[in-house]
């Protein structure tokens, strides 16, 4: 199964590589983030710079990261690069043998692009992912009007 736990989540020890694979997916390596207690870092898995500065702006303005991932329109502008892409198909295949967990610094009661991954993987690789928190209506809709879209291309 692929699922999602926080940077707080493997410091203290609730998830560790005994529990499956586990996976930094951020823009940046997390300060005091021991690199022992993880598997891998894959940047190709965190959001565009571009979303992200603007996504903390609003953090900063709102004081509300649940607010300040919609202000930032994160459902309607993630992408994942084509590396991105296949390291998270990489994943999903790996997620059928043993647990993945994508790590980012998000609690579970915020909205986060691990989310999205996760619905990514689950609608383009078959990957079975834990229930997710919030709903991402926006997101949903845009992968399938991209499945769609690409059905029709010859």
């Amino acid at each position: 199964m692929l699922a999602r736990k926080s940077i707080s989540e493997v410091k203290a020890g609730v998830v560790s590589k005994a529990d499956g694979y586990l996976v930094v997916s951020m823009l940046q390596y997390p300060r005091f983030l021991a690199k022992d207690l993880v598997d891998e870092y894959l940047q190709c898995l965190s959001p565009d710079r571009a979303l992200f500065s603007r996504y903390r702006e609003f953090k900063k303005k709102l004081n509300d990261q649940n607010r300040a991932f919609e202000f930032a329109e994160y459902e309607s502008e993630f992408e994942l690069s084509a590396e991105g892409v296949k390291k998270l198909e990489l994943l999903s295949e790996l997620s059928q043998k043993k647990n993945v967990f994508l790590i980012c610094q998000c609690a579970n009661n915020e909205k986060c692009h691990v989310d999205l991954m996760l619905l990514m993987a689950s609608h383009l690789f078959a990957a079975q992912i834990e229930r997710l928190p919030f709903e991402y209506r926006v997101f949903v809709e845009r992968m399938a009007s991209n499945f769609h879209q690409r059905a029709r291309l010859p």
